[in-house]
């Protein structure tokens, strides 16, 4: 019961975390650490193919007052949720760091080494990417070994460097990270006008939820945190091709937005870092997409055919209406209008002249009339008789003007006419009409 307990909530705790929530947060190598991050840029690469995103983490060390940067001497260490996807600097990575974390019952998954920069204070805000030092970073990427599947965790080690300490200079980090871009959760209806859209996460200050594997790690040594200083920091999401890029909402409010002055086709979204006493998370999110064309095309197309749909359906049921109206509003005159039966032919208009008594047949009947609508057979002296009725239905126009052969309707009215047809044995011995006038309805 306590491990099914256990697992219930580790699960919990996965889907309520924040689904891809980048950051980082540094760790000094000794505990209380006398000094500070800052100025710190987090700056996060989006490309219109939406492949690995392109991390350049750049930084400086501010010791506390009455301290010197060099007396700070030490090797950094970076906590990030997600995995590298490929090392930028040859070799090995620092053989202690694999099993410091598999010590703690981790599983190391990948390793390798990253290049590092340093850019001089005149080169901050340039395209320049800086001069690559001696000393490399040495990175891990582990899993936690959990009945509950929470992704990996990268350690990074920075070793130190006298460029460290250098108060004219920041340090340079660039990483390439694989799943930092996800779809947003949408309808159906929602993926159909505006196509499928995504959401970037990025910050400073963020170990993930409980279920992370970078979590123990920042528990065991959350006296070594490094926090940030109170410097001008940003955290920053660079998208090309600008001219293809639709952003629908950024979070949070006091996040900006420009075209790059730098990189030509770019867009920026930036939010300040505030520094806190405590540790405090901090966090950029944008929901964005990219569309192919000209414009964004699949929001006017679906209007487009809504607009089309809505027309169509509107002129369907307004020509049942113009059709009504038509039909009992205009009259195109062809003549005296036929008797009309519900089944069977036509009743000619001179049936009645064709009858002959004592000559005309049953069968001569059938072939001028067709079947009879009712046939009636009386018994009794002085033999057999039988009856054919025959019903028929005559809309008469009643004229108001006329240009040409089209003329306006006043009114219909409707005869019903009625013939009955009586045969003694097989010949015909009596025939007789009927007919009845009344308003026909529209």
């Amino acid at each position: 019961m306590p491990l099914r307990r256990a697992l219930l909530i580790a699960a919990v705790l996965v889907i309520v975390a924040p689904e891809r929530s980048h950051a980082q947060v540094f760790l000094a190598s000794r505990p209380h650490p006398d000094f500070r991050i800052g100025p710190l840029f987090v700056v996060a690469n989006v490309r219109p193919d939406l492949g690995p995103v392109t991390i350049t983490l750049a930084w400086s060390l501010t010791p506390e007052p009455g301290r010197h940067a060099a007396d700070i001497k030490q090797d950094l260490f970076l906590l990030w949720p997600g995995e590298i996807t490929e090392a930028t600097a040859p070799g090995e990575a620092d053989p202690t760091l694999a099993p410091y974390l598999e010590r703690r019952g981790f599983t190391v998954i990948s390793s390798g080494r990253l290049l590092l920069r340093s850019r001089d204070r005149m080169e901050l805000g340039t395209a320049l990417p800086g001069e690559p030092i001696a000393e490399a970073a040495s990175f891990v990427t582990y899993v936690r070994q959990s009945p509950v599947q929470a992704g990996p965790g990268t350690f990074i080690k920075v070793p130190w460097t006298p460029t460290l300490a250098d108060p004219l200079a920041v340090m340079s980090l660039g990483m390439s990270f694989r799943n930092l871009i996800g779809p947003k959760p949408a309808t159906w209806w929602e993926e159909l006008f505006w196509g499928r859209r995504y959401v970037l996460a990025t910050g400073f200050g963020d170990v993930g939820s409980l279920a992370l594997p970078l979590y123990p790690l920042y528990f065991e040594h959350r006296d070594r945190v490094v926090h940030l200083a109170r410097e001008f920091s940003l955290v920053i999401a660079s998208f090309a091709d600008s001219d293809h890029l639709r952003i629908e909402e950024v979070a949070p409010v006091n996040a900006t937005r420009r075209l790059s002055r730098v990189r030509a086709g770019a867009e920026l979204v930036s939010m300040p870092l505030a520094a806190a006493e405590g540790f405090t998370p901090q966090l950029l999110k944008i929901q964005f997409s990219y569309f192919s064309g000209r414009i964004a095309w699949r929001p006017i197309v679906v209007s487009l055919v809504l607009l089309l749909l809505g027309n169509l359906a509107g002129f369907i049921l307004l020509s049942k209406d113009v059709a009504r109206i038509v039909r009992t509003r205009l009259h195109l005159r062809r003549g005296e209008p036929a008797f009309l039966r519900d089944g069977g032919a036509t009743l000619p208009r001179d049936v009645i002249d064709r009858i002959v008594f004592g000559t005309t047949t049953h069968a001569d009947v059938l072939a001028l009339c067709g079947p009879p609508d009712e046939d009636r057979v009386r018994r009794g002296a002085p033999g057999v008789s039988r009856s054919l009725i025959y019903r028929a239905t005559r809309r008469i126009p009643r004229l108001r003007r006329a240009v040409g052969r089209l003329t306006t309707v006043a009114r219909w009215d409707e005869e019903q006419h009625e013939l009955e047809i009586e045969l003694n044995g097989d010949r015909v011995s009596a025939v007789q009409s009927r007919v009845s006038r009344a308003k026909a309805a529209s």
